[in-house]
Formats: structure tokens, C-alpha cells, sequence
């Protein structure tokens, strides 16, 4: 029997049915909680006898984590293009960030201004030997031989921008969330996602001070990233821009200040770079954003 709307809408649960901001909240919280246990049940499914699920660098379990988040995304992006449908939302796909015509702006804008953030990593990249064209060329073989390189860099920017910015921002817009309370309280629910990560290295041994330490870092860092993902997509109005700054974000890393000190003769410049970098962030995040600029 071929996939009907119709009937698909007619089974929702009538809460459902008129846009509202906990039902919206609620759905949002399904899809965190959904995205992390299809990585956890796909690889469960699909286990190899030398790796435990938790083991998450094995490339057995990288792979069975990237189909588990790729289901988990295509249900997501799915129910969430029923909701706005049902909900009466215009443009289905353009509320979903999806619309062809936003890709380059939103990338290029994306992309300016994490660069721009990480001035000072940039310039002690250039300082340290920088990145060979040679490598660059090989970008694509690598990412198809190492798991981790495409989980890293690819899959994991496009499935959780797609999860955690496309479904739940264009759901939380929607049900009347106001633009600001959508980039300052979405990006929790990206943070608490990331906490599972806590049972693993609880598992491997870890003192529990540590872990504790770990993972709540980790969810001010993410959630910190979130804000400026959010941004970009609510201003942007394209997911895009949020999965480049994603992957670059994941490239880069968090800035490693100590690597100052391996170049002495150029203190100064790099801690100037920090600075600019991050000062630059600040002045040109709202003009490039601003609708009719570049956007």
C-alpha cells in the first residue's frame, strides 16, 4: 500500500494535532533520546564478538553508529515534515532549512565567521606547517578507509544538525518559540545527548571525579556550540551553514592555547590572532547574518 499523508496525519495522537510549544518540547526530547538509542541498538543488533557497543572507536561499532544516527535522522526529519504539515507551516521544506537556494550563503557565512573564531588555531596551523594540497586531495579517499574520519567530519555534522537544528528548531518555530528562546534553550537538549558518552568512560575505568568533570564539560562546550548552530540556522534560514561549522568545529577542536609556547619568536602574533579572532566573531556575526546582506 503506498505511503499516504492522509493517513499518516489521521493516526496522530490528538495532542498533536494544533501546534503547541510542550508538544513541540516533548517531540524534541523524543528525538534526542531516539538518536542516541539507535546508535546504541544498531550496533547491539549488528555486534562484532571482539567490540562492546560502548566501545566507541572501533570501527565495527563507528560503522553500526553511523547507520543507527542515519535512521534516526531520516525518522526525525520524517515525523518532523508530518507535524509542520499538520500544523499548517508553509514551505515544509524551506522551514526545515532544507531550500536549495540557501546552501551558499549560509556556507559561506558559516564558514567566515568559524574561521573567524579560530584565528589563533589558524595561525598556529600556518606556524606548525599548515595543511599540505597533497592531503587535501586525499580528503575523500580518506574519509571512505578511516570510519572514524567520516563519523567525525561527515555523518556526525550532517545527522545531528539535521536531529537537533533542523527537526527541533523548525517545530519549536512552528508552535510560536520565539527566535531567541529557540537558540538559547534548544541547544540543552543537544547537550544532555552527548551525556551517554559518561557510561563509556565510566566502563573503561575512569575515576568518577573525571568523568563527572568530562561530561560536564562536554555539555557546556556543546551547548555552547549550540547556541551559535542555532543562530545560524534561525538567521540563515538554511541547515547548511550549521553542518560546515559542525565539521570545522570538529576538525579544529577546542583551542589548545599551550601550542603558543612551542613558537616563542611569535608569541605575541598568536595571542593577537586569539583576540582578533575572537573580537572579529563578535563585530561581524550580526551584519553577515542580517537579512538582505548576505543572507
Amino acid at each position: 500500500m503506498p505511503f499516504s499523508f492522509t493517513t499518516a496525519l489521521a493516526e496522530l495522537p490528538a495532542w498533536l494535532e494544533q501546534p503547541s510549544v510542550s508538544a513541540a518540547v516533548a517531540i524534541s526530547v523524543v528525538f534526542g533520546a531516539l538518536f542516541v538509542a539507535s546508535i546504541y541498538l544498531v550496533s547491539a543488533i549488528f555486534a562484532a564478538p571482539d567490540a562492546s557497543v560502548h566501545d566507541r572507536n572501533h570501527p565495527h561499532v563507528v560503522k553500526q553508529r553511523i547507520r543507527g544516527a542515519a535512521i534516526a535522522t531520516a525518522v526525525s526529519l520524517g515525523l518532523s515534515a508530518l507535524l509542520l504539515r499538520q500544523w499548517g507551516q508553509k514551505g515544509v521544506v524551506a522551514s526545515l532549512g532544507l531550500d536549495p537556494a540557501r546552501i551558499a550563503p549560509s556556507v559561506l557565512v558559516a564558514t567566515v565567521l568559524t574561521a573567524t573564531i579560530y584565528l589563533g588555531p589558524l595561525v598556529l596551523d600556518y606556524l606548525d606547517g599548515g595543511v599540505e594540497w597533497a592531503s587535501l586531495r586525499r580528503v575523500p579517499e580518506t574519509l571512505w578507509n578511516q570510519p572514524l574520519a567520516m563519523r567525525n567530519f561527515v555523518v556526525g555534522p550532517v545527522t545531528e544538525e539535521l536531529v537537533f537544528r533542523s527537526s527541533v528548531v523548525s517545530l519549536w518555530a512552528a508552535a510560536g518559540m520565539s527566535a531567541n528562546r529557540s537558540i538559547f534553550l534548544s541547544p540543552l537538549i543537544f547537550g544532555l545527548a552527548h551525556i551517554h558518552h559518561a557510561v563509556s568512560q565510566y566502563r573503561d575505568g575512569r575515576p568518577l571525579k573525571f568523568v563527572l568533570f568530562g561530561t560536564t564539560f562536554q555539555f557546556v562546550y556543546t551547548t555552547l556550540f549550540g547556541w551559535f548552530a542555532v543562530a545560524l540556522f534561525v538567521r540563515t534560514k538554511s541547515i547548511a551553514g550549521p553542518i560546515c561549522a559542525h565539521a570545522f568545529c570538529n576538525y579544529q577542536g577546542l583551542p589548545d592555547f599551550s601550542r603558543a609556547e612551542g613558537h616563542p619568536q611569535y608569541k605575541y602574533l598568536v595571542w593577537l590572532a586569539f583576540g582578533v579572532g575572537l573580537c572579529g566573531f563578535a563585530v561581524l556575526f550580526e551584519p553577515m547574518t542580517r537579512e538582505g546582506v548576505f543572507v
